[in-house]
């Protein structure tokens, strides 16, 4: 259903000495190209939704500055923001939690109060108060409907595929999914993997398009890119593995030294509010952080898919182990970020 609400400014008022929720946010995000570029719009106000209707609009005067990027390129761009004296994003959007655990150590995050009426799982919340999911993603297995109708259901069905690709860890949904399945198989799953033929791409938008053009005859993918592209009508279907997925609460951050707090504050009300939670799962095909927005068309119940964990300090400090695991399986990925 289509969502058309204008959201008065005094709803989205800056918090006390902020000064007004207006001006320029800038986003650092690895969220794909084309979702930024509506959400860009909701936020500003100019895109229609895709039944043509009024976006819901922040109100007045919020522009939104978008910085995109892998996971690892965010990181390494903050990373050398560091050095040069200080990070230069109002809000921070990545895959998974993982990279936040550094973030908020080092006293790079401002803490910021989920509002007390938003139904959203403690689990997406992290327990100092410093960032809050806005989406949740999953990996899944998916093949092309014309090559291997039968279909996979598992992760141990993608090793008898030859014509198989996997998103390299600069993603961050694939480094904590090669976590979850390197402490569940060993690092024996990869060596097979990359032993029957399989191949590295770049980006999960990469192992989408290589899988829906048939160059893959089955992949490791975002769930959320594979349930837009079956909607679309390409030759793609998808499973979540029987044997669990990590479910990936996506987290949102405002930055300490935000140049804009007060408006980088009003977004993420406004995303975490029903009806911006209701435009990410239209926008994104993304699942909802809040348990009173429906799931996208079709999507299983979150709480119907085995879980993989994930200790998300643990997957901090293990990184690099992953990206020397992966250069020493595949010389290099295809595709581009």
């Amino acid at each position: 259903m289509a969502v058309s609400l204008l959201l008065a400014g005094s709803l989205v008022a800056a918090c006390s000495g902020e000064g007004p929720a207006e001006g320029e946010v800038v986003l650092y995000t690895s969220m794909p190209d084309p979702v930024v570029e509506r959400l860009k719009g909701v936020i500003e106000g100019r895109f229609p939704d895709l039944d043509g209707n009024p976006w819901i609009t922040m109100g007045s005067g919020i522009s939104l500055e978008v910085v995109r990027g892998r996971t690892a390129d965010i990181q390494e761009r903050i990373a050398r923001e560091i050095d040069s004296g200080g990070i230069q994003p109002d809000l921070i959007w990545l895959a998974e939690p993982s990279p936040y655990q550094a973030y908020k150590d080092m006293g790079l995050l401002a803490r910021y109060e989920v509002p007390s009426d938003a139904p959203i799982l403690p689990s997406y919340i992290d327990e100092d108060g410093f960032y809050v999911a806005g989406r949740v993603i999953s990996m899944v297995v998916a093949w092309n409907t014309s090559l291997r109708p039968e279909g996979l259901a598992d992760w141990p069905d993608l090793q008898e595929v030859e014509l198989n690709a996997f998103p390299a860890p600069e993603s961050g949904a694939a480094r904590a999914t090669i976590k979850a399945l390197t402490d569940k198989y060993g690092p024996e799953f990869f060596t097979t993997l990359a032993g029957v033929g399989g191949v590295s791409v770049a980006s999960n938008g990469a192992a989408r398009d290589g899988v829906t053009s048939g160059e893959f005859e089955a992949v490791a993918v975002l769930d959320y890119m594979a349930r837009a592209a079956r909607t679309a009508g390409a030759a793609i279907d998808f499973a979540f593995p029987a044997s669990g997925t990590v479910v990936m609460p996506s987290p949102i951050a405002i930055t300490a030294s935000a140049p804009n707090p007060a408006a980088a504050r009003a977004v993420v009300d406004f995303i975490l509010s029903q009806p911006g939670q209701k435009i990410m799962v239209q926008i994104g095909n993304f699942y909802p952080v809040r348990t009173d927005v429906a799931p996208p068309v079709g999507a299983p119940s979150l709480d119907t898919i085995t879980e993989l964990d994930v200790d998300w300090s643990t997957l901090a400090a293990e990184t690099d182990a992953i990206s020397t695991l992966w250069e020493s399986l595949y010389t290099t990925s295809i595709g581009s970020g």
